[in-house]
């Protein structure tokens, strides 16, 4: 299986236990996370919940949101 490095969404997601257990901390349904999953796109209004639930933070997060717009 190939895994998205840590500085994509898609990698951050997976690094912090996948969609279920991503979509539990920022109280979101699982599809919708699945969904930034596969698109590799977290977006922008849902960062506050990343950061409040000490998922990323704001760096990493435009990091690989700069990274994908390359």
């Amino acid at each position: 299986m190939v895994t998205e490095p840590e500085t994509s969404h898609a990698g951050i997601i997976e690094r912090e236990g996948g969609p279920a257990k991503v979509a539990a901390a920022i109280r979101q349904p699982p599809g919708n996370v699945k969904a930034w999953k596969r698109t590799n796109s977290i977006p922008a209004p849902y960062w506050q919940a990343f950061v409040d639930n000490g998922l990323a933070t704001y760096k990493e997060l435009a990091s690989a949101a700069a990274v994908k717009a390359a």
